[in-house]
């Protein structure tokens, strides 16, 4: 039996990109798990002195026991622990900046066990003075909060001193939708564009970018006119390589209401068909170059398409119609807000959304138009009239 690494010990391993990661077991919680911290160099022997700094340093008594743990040093053993193994690359790059940006050079000096919540208040009143948006102040704030409510669970400090800290005040933003006559505009100039059909496919499905890139021909059930959303595409790097490489790749939606199914009807179904008989083309084109990723919307040689270059493309076709203000998520909105003003029953539209509750549907995916809004308020024509003949006898 392999004998289990005691504190401060380590071990270093090269990594596929050629970089070496060396691994220190800082300490061991009260379960008796081990808890490690990973460090990177370009060398096998960089990384084995920075490994040597940091045992020397537990070794001379400066990390000598957990709850002497700064915010620094826990932070790093929470995002390596308790978020790296559970979520997504994409997602642990984005709390990555957030510490490495806000939280750290700000508190990451504090031990733990010495915040208050007066310091965790002018943290948070220093983001918004920085002029970061209260919803951006109001993210950073929880990853620190959940940060302190694992060091209680860990047994390091004893209460979140994070919990009754003020936050700023978020107001709802304003989302564009497409109107009836923009969006026959934009249909008409994204089918001469390559993969703008993809769009015009969303306005049928309402579906994300990511889920729309990530969609396969397998995930198409024809039989029954239904597509099965089992993946996203999406953009990342690891924050912890020492380059910035990113990369495409596939995972789960992020919620389990994300796996759904969605009905499609002939219009959709004649969409699919003419992306077939394109990409078809493009397989006795491109040959052996072809590769053959199963991808209902790829590159012309088969690969996946690159988000940036799709919103890219989204923005052409907006510019050509002079439609402004508009993001490639506009087109869910669109798809839910001409589902509203047809009467489409809430409750389906939560479940084609991939929404977990009706709430969210209703709240920020309904956007009535102004015609809509016309056409509905000109019932009250009739009382308005009734109005004026009783104002013209007086």
């Amino acid at each position: 039996m392999a004998k289990k690494r005691g504190q401060n010990e380590g071990s270093i391993r090269k990594r596929k990109d050629g970089t070496w990661e060396a691994r220190v077991t800082v300490y061991i919680d009260a379960t008796g798990k081990q808890v490690r911290k990973s460090l990177y160099g370009k060398t096998k022997k960089e990384a084995f002195e920075k490994m040597t700094d940091l045992q020397n340093n537990l070794q001379k008594g400066i990390i000598t026991n957990p709850t002497e743990m700064t915010v620094r040093e826990w932070m790093d053993v929470y995002m390596q622990t308790y978020k790296k193994p559970h979520v997504r690359p994409a997602t642990y790059n984005n709390y990555s900046v957030k510490v490495n940006n806000h939280i750290n050079p700000a508190i990451g000096h504090y031990k733990i066990k010495s915040l208050r919540q007066d310091i965790i208040q002018r943290f948070v009143n220093g983001l918004s003075e920085k002029g970061l948006a209260p919803s951006t102040v109001i993210d950073i704030y929880k990853l620190l909060h959940n940060a302190l409510e694992t060091a209680i669970d860990d047994g390091l400090i004893a209460r979140n001193v994070a919990n009754r800290v003020k936050l700023p005040k978020t107001s709802k933003p304003k989302i564009n939708v497409l109107t009836a006559e923009q969006e026959i505009a934009f249909i008409e100039q994204a089918s001469k564009t390559y993969m703008g059909i993809m769009y015009i496919f969303d306005l049928h499905t309402g579906m994300r970018l990511g889920e729309l890139l990530g969609l396969k021909w397998s995930d198409i059930d024809f039989e029954n006119d239904e597509l099965h959303v089992k993946r996203t595409l999406y953009k990342a790097k690891d924050p912890d390589e020492t380059s910035s490489h990113w990369y495409l790749d596939f995972g789960d939606p992020k919620t389990e209401a994300g796996k759904r199914t969605i009905p499609l009807y002939d219009s959709t179904m004649e969409i699919l068909a003419k992306v077939y008989e394109q990409q078809e083309t493009n397989k006795q084109k491109a040959g052996a170059a072809y590769n053959d990723n199963d991808l209902v919307f790829c590159t012309q040689l088969g690969k996946p398409l690159e988000p940036n270059n799709m919103r890219r493309t989204f923005y052409s076709i907006c510019e050509k119609i002079e439609a402004k203000g508009l993001h490639p998520h506009c087109l869910r909105h669109t798809y839910a807000t001409r589902g509203a003003e047809k009467n489409v029953d809430m409750r389906a539209l939560q479940a084609v959304l991939g929404h977990a509750n009706i709430r969210e549907t209703i709240d920020t995916y309904t956007h009535p138009s102004n015609d809509f809004k016309r056409r509905e308020l000109m019932k009250l024509e009739n009382t308005q009239k009734d109005t004026m003949e009783i104002l013209g006898r007086g």
